[in-house]
């Protein structure tokens, strides 16, 4: 039976099995856009103070895609001293260019007009972040990756996606193709968890 039919309206399963895949397992096969829109749609149902909407979607594709892994990949050798540099970091980089289909930029917002303390935006935009992962379920072959690394904390990349001064970049949600989802886990039990 198609996992998708497993999960069908059973929220538990839908939480207990979302797993991330990583970008090497993807298989280069672009996802339809209406994913895409998905994921975004009900990343904005997700609790925020004050419905203030602390989250902002920079959709990259194609060449976007090719174009900011070239700025990652600049920004890592800028920023990491040479002998600290890999050339496994190129490759995969290099590699990545065919396998991803969509990237989503993940942006927080401070007003410092409202209400809500900052605290609270990056934990309604997390929030959106899970709704994306979850969403996922329904779809038997589409899968993602949320990374806080290639450049998310540099003032490079920072710049390089024309964000303010108010806006905070938490990485980047990877998203594609793969052939079949994984669901095992070796997580532990909750109640080692329970004060």
């Amino acid at each position: 039976m198609q996992l998708s039919k497993i999960m069908e309206n059973n929220i538990n399963k839908i939480i207990q099995f979302r797993r991330s895949h990583y970008p090497s397992e993807f298989s280069g096969k672009i996802l339809d856009n209406s994913i895409i829109q998905t994921l975004v749609q009900n990343a904005h149902w997700a609790p925020n103070h004050t419905l203030n909407y602390p989250w902002r979607f920079k959709i990259l594709e194609g060449q976007q895609i090719i174009n900011w892994l070239d700025k990652a990949l600049e920004i890592y050798k800028i920023e990491t001293p040479i002998e600290l540099q890999k050339e496994s970091k190129t490759q995969k980089l290099t590699h990545f260019k065919t396998k991803i289909s969509h990237v989503i930029a993940i942006v927080c917002v401070q007003e410092n007009a409202v209400k809500s303390k900052a605290i609270e935006n990056i934990c309604a935009v997390a929030c959106g972040i899970q709704n994306m992962y979850l969403s996922l379920s329904q779809f038997e072959n589409a899968v993602g990756y949320w990374s806080t690394g290639l450049g998310t904390y540099s003032k490079h990349m920072h710049s390089y996606l024309n964000l303010t001064e108010n806006q905070q970049l938490m990485g980047f949600f990877i998203l594609g193709e793969i052939e079949n989802k994984r669901t095992e886990s070796n997580r532990k039990s909750y109640s080692d968890f329970l004060l």
